[in-house]
């Protein structure tokens, strides 16, 4: 196989215009201020933004270099903080957004240094419904079509919480109110949804309580994310294959007023040579990674 169609089976990768990418999720203001702070002040973008797109048997850019919008997956601080320095271009990593390689998994918020009776009390003045329901039952809380929340407490008791909503509109909207109780007054670590719970307590000596929160469906987030309904930031996990890291790219090439075609020609033999030269390299197994 070509190095020119090696990377293109794996991956791709191209520039495209921050205009043409729509959110799913709201950005975390205080994480945004600090990343544009450290791009300005370093020059260069860490990682391309990951995006998805919907109508794969369609070229995606022409030409010109307009295309449909894609979908931000994972990035959406580091788009904001392009906005914030005047950046108008980004490099990306895109992905068929239905292809059932691309999974969707979320995340669990773990509360620290609250007192449970305060984490009720305040859910309570949302008029939400609030019911005690143990652990072992908490599986099937999260699939009930009410459900927009599980929390779990130290001290093992644990407490569901129903929207009075119909659509999924409401649950957003409801869902946003409930997560502003705890985020920005304590805080707060995301933990994969498939941690071992009974144990995150025992590591975490100041963790308070678990929130919980059922997984939306792709196509729930491509249809609100068309409706500009945003999810709160650290909800959503999407996993796909071959992902990319540690490409950088400098600000002055973003802010470059050259054509996207042009950007996109030379990323590509950019990127042949990187494979050349053996300055890819290629992981099939899980990294974790320390210094994000």
């Amino acid at each position: 196989m070509e190095e020119k169609e090696m990377h293109k089976d794996l991956f791709e990768l191209r520039f495209v215009h921050l205009e043409d990418l729509i959110f799913h999720e709201t950005c975390d203001f205080k994480r945004t201020q600090k990343l544009a702070e450290e791009i300005g002040r370093d020059g260069h973008l860490k990682n391309p933004v990951l995006v998805g797109y919907t109508n794969p048997d369609e070229d995606q850019q022409s030409n010109n270099g307009k295309c449909e919008k894609w979908l931000v997956l994972d990035g959406v601080n580091r788009v904001s903080a392009l906005r914030l320095l005047n950046i108008h271009d980004v490099l990306v990593q895109s992905v068929n957004y239905e292809d059932e390689k691309v999974r969707l998994s979320s995340w669990n918020h773990l509360v620290f240094d609250a007192k449970k009776e305060e984490i009720i009390e305040r859910i309570k003045d949302l008029n939400l419904e609030v019911s005690s329901c143990p652990l072992n039952w908490r599986k099937e809380a999260l699939k009930h079509q009410k459900t927009i929340s599980y929390f779990l407490f130290r001290d093992m008791s644990g407490m569901v919480v129903n929207d009075a909503g119909f659509t999924p509109e409401d649950r957003v909207r409801e869902l946003c109110q409930l997560i502003a109780t705890y985020n920005g007054r304590f805080e707060i670590c995301y933990l994969d949804s498939e941690t071992h719970l009974l144990s995150v307590f025992d590591h975490f000596k100041r963790s308070s309580a678990i929130n919980m929160i059922p997984r939306f469906d792709k196509k729930e987030i491509l249809d609100l994310a068309q409706k500009d309904i945003l999810l709160p930031f650290g909800l959503t996990r999407f996993i796909v294959p071959n992902r990319i890291l540690g490409l950088e790219v400098s600000c002055s090439v973003l802010s470059a007023q050259t054509p996207l075609f042009e950007k996109n020609s030379f990323l590509k033999e950019l990127l042949v040579y990187r494979i050349k030269t053996k300055k890819a390299k290629f992981y099939q197994e899980s990294v974790t990674l320390f210094n994000e």
